[in-house]
């Protein structure tokens, strides 16, 4: 099969490996269409440690073609969605619903392996790390059956696929972990694919106030024609927090805090030491601020005490703390009701031997990018 694998840092290429074979309790999937991440690039590009060499993607959907021993609710022909995020089901994190946080399977999302520790891709006698629990920059992926989330067939792989990290993520962060409530005011930093998909999310929830700020205006128009009301394009002359506070002074973030600004709730796609900050200094007194990027993993950040005393919120996400088995198909759901318009959020398509370009073009053109098989 062809896979993208990344032997070196910079350095991602086609390369053609064995056609991995399912264990007990999993399945293989014919890979017909996944996402292109940044998280992807950061590994690319050396910031993030994983063992090398590695077949990144992890925004895999596609088509059961074999199951192996023990599963008996999937069968082939079923359409699939790869999430990170499968648990374990009967770890303290699991049963408290926290499927990110499994104690199983969330210490293999960068160690090279599957959820139970086990790999599946080899080149010959040569073995080859898997990522994020999936790596699906492939024509096949071998997941755990719990990293299978079953989907409509009407649903188009390039729209199913996103569901897997990018707009589960964005849409979570929203409407999962920040708990947004009609009527409230939202920032979103970062009009990449998360955030666009938080912007979604935000606007589906009734919001009725998004302020998105991004570096680029084709973004921001982007995010404006997806529902967002107010956007900001920043650059390294811009006080985000003050000019957010000028926007919502008055209105206490969506009346529910005062006259001195800010918002109810900052969602950070970006993922910096800075961007932090800027989503947390936002807030309006008892705003929650909600961390989902990763541009920068080594970062720290630094708050003020007395904004925690104002009962402000600093908090981060894995995978939007969806349930995937439920929340996937919830949003899926909401697509297909013409309710959550997910088809606009990708605005390239390229195949698995143009990676490279997709790679160089994440954050310079609006959207999403998607490989399809």
């Amino acid at each position: 099969m062809r896979a993208a694998v990344l032997r070196e840092a910079g350095r991602l290429a086609i390369e053609v490996l064995d056609v991995p074979e399912p264990g007990p309790g999993e399945i293989r999937v014919q890979v017909r269409a996944t996402g292109v991440c940044h998280t992807d690039l950061t590994v690319v590009e050396g910031k993030m440690p994983v063992p090398r060499p590695v077949v990144l993607g992890h925004e895999g959907a596609g088509v059961v073609d074999a199951v192996g021993a023990g599963v008996a609710d999937l069968s082939v022909g079923d359409h699939v969605v790869l999430t990170i995020t499968p648990g374990c089901g009967v770890c303290r994190q699991c049963q408290l619903g926290a499927l990110g946080l499994c104690e199983v399977a969330a210490p293999h999302m960068i160690d090279g392996r599957l959820s139970y520790g086990q790999q599946r891709l080899t080149k010959g006698a040569e073995r080859i790390n898997h990522f994020a629990l999936q790596s699906s920059f492939a024509e096949y992926a071998v997941v755990d059956r719990r990293a299978a989330v079953k989907v409509p067939d009407d649903v188009p792989f390039d729209i199913a696929c996103l569901t897997a990290c990018g707009v589960s993520t964005g849409f979570g962060a929203a409407v999962v972990r920040a708990g947004v409530e009609a009527g409230e005011t939202v920032l979103v930093i970062g009009a990449g694919g998360v955030g666009l998909a938080a912007v979604l999310g935000a606007v589906t929830a009734g919001a009725a106030r998004v302020i998105v700020a991004d570096r680029s205006a084709a973004a921001c128009q982007l995010a404006e024609d997806l529902g967002a009301t107010d956007s900001i394009v920043v650059d390294e002359d811009t006080n985000l927090v003050s000019r957010v506070r000028a926007l919502t002074r008055g209105t206490g973030g969506g009346g529910l805090g005062g006259g001195g600004g800010g918002v109810d709730v900052a969602i950070d796609a970006v993922g910096t030491g800075g961007t932090a900050a800027a989503a947390f200094n936002a807030l309006r007194r008892g705003g929650r601020a909600v961390v989902v990027g990763v541009a920068d993993p080594r970062a720290t950040v630094s708050v003020p005490l007395y904004h925690l005393i104002d009962q402000r919120v600093l908090t981060g996400s894995t995978n939007g703390s969806i349930r995937p088995q439920v929340d996937i198909p919830r949003i899926l759901d909401l697509y297909r009701a013409g309710r959550l318009p997910l088809d606009r959020l990708v605005t390239r398509r390229y195949p698995l031997e143009d990676i490279g370009q997709a790679m160089a073009e994440l954050g310079v053109k609006p959207g999403r990018a998607v490989i399809t098989f």
